[in-house]
């Protein structure tokens, strides 16, 4: 039992953790000084919620296995970071193009371009490394640990938390939407099975560094 003793309060305390991940979006749309957007996104979507997990885990409210915070052996661990990384590149590369036909809304807004160097490889290391923690420890350990206080049925576990971390993303368009919460259920079904992010972290920031770094050629990973 967690120092959360009612379902609900734990519920509360998801939704004021990842408030600040909807709400940052508007900086997409509103904020076009690359530096204005670095300081609103570093202080409102990880130094805030890194300060209420982190205050939750001194009380202490939680514990570190609400958050999914365990080494799942070294075995299970190269597993579910392999299933992950390789289906969530995969789905990242291709699901737009699939989607392509599919009616939606374009995107409203996105991060502006970073042209200083320094800064640039900063957001993708650090701050790639900040957004995979802080989203995997929220959306994949905590989600978990709220949902199954409701439920025990995994597929609507893997529902739940596909939807509250697809639309972490609204500003970028339906299509981002739906391919981020395909990939979340992808994510979180792993997460069942080896019950730690660990892994899944590390394959949170291959994804997304994958993606946005233009190291390792991302056509190795287009199929469409």
């Amino acid at each position: 039992m967690t120092g959360f003793d009612n379902r609900a309060g734990l519920a509360m305390f998801f939704v004021a953790v990842a408030s600040p991940f909807y709400l940052n979006d508007f900086a997409n749309i509103l904020v076009q000084d690359w530096r204005a957007w670095l300081v609103i996104d570093y202080t409102f979507a990880k130094l805030l919620p890194l300060c209420l997990l982190g205050w939750a885990l001194s009380r202490p409210l939680l514990k570190p296995a609400d958050l999914g915070l365990g080494w799942p052996g070294g075995r299970s661990f190269g597993l579910a970071f392999a299933v992950a990384a390789l289906l969530g590149t995969l789905m990242d590369q291709n699901a737009y193009t699939l989607l392509a036909g599919w009616p939606g809304y374009a995107p409203l807004g996105g991060m502006p371009s970073i042209p200083s160097a320094a800064w640039n490889w900063f957001d993708l290391t650090v701050g790639l490394v900040l957004v995979a923690v802080l989203e995997e420890t929220l959306f994949r350990g905590l989600a978990h640990a709220v949902l199954s206080r409701y439920t025990a049925r995994a597929s609507l576990i893997v529902l739940a938390s596909a939807a509250a971390f697809g639309l972490i993303h609204w500003s970028l368009g339906l299509h981002a939407v739906l391919i981020t919460a395909l990939i979340g259920a992808v994510f979180m079904g792993v997460y069942l099975h080896c019950r730690s992010v660990a892994p899944l972290i590390l394959a949170h920031f291959a994804v997304n560094f994958i993606d946005f770094a233009g190291v390792i050629p991302k056509s190795l990973f287009k199929w469409v």
